[in-house]
């Protein structure tokens, strides 16, 4: 009986210990090699490929974060996109104007929309994301209070 209970033990500490960074590198499918080119072609070096996820959100989402500070630094409008697929390609970048860079590249079918960064950081971060390029919100739309009740009245009726 103690030699079954001691060869559990050992399976559930070999499963326990097991070593995350086993797991292999995420693999550039065609829109992450679509998006790398693009990054590329805006003057970033690309460090890593970190993976990619897919998202979507309903008009009501618009008025709650975190797809308002999401769509609140695109240039382009949310309203094609309500209810569909939106997938964003993970990289971090240097170059960039906020530094060495985590970027979330937006596409959808294949076309690229929009997309968001932060800073790279250790450490946890805290406010709103950064346009693609590095820009807030108020930089973007420079009467951010005005743009903001156009918005909060559009996406609520």
């Amino acid at each position: 009986m103690w030699k079954r209970i001691g060869i559990i033990v050992c399976a559930l500490l070999l499963a326990a210990c097991s070593n995350e960074s086993e797991q292999p590198a995420p693999t550039l499918e065609a829109d992450a090699k679509v998006a790398k080119a693009y990054l590329e072609e805006q003057g970033y070096d690309v460090v890593s490929y970190e993976g990619d996820r897919t998202l979507s959100f309903e008009k009501a989402d618009l008025l709650e974060l975190p797809t308002r500070s999401t769509w609140e630094v695109q240039t382009t409008p949310p309203d094609a996109y309500i209810g569909r697929d939106i997938r964003q390609e993970h990289f971090i970048v240097r170059n960039h104007p906020l530094g060495q860079a985590n970027v979330f590249v937006m596409m959808v079918d294949g076309e690229i929309i929009g997309g968001t960064s932060f800073p790279d950081s250790a450490e946890p971060l805290v406010g709103s994301a950064y346009s693609l390029d590095g820009k807030t919100a108020e930089e973007l739309h420079p009467d951010y209070m005005e743009w903001r009740s156009e918005w909060e009245a559009k996406y609520s009726e």
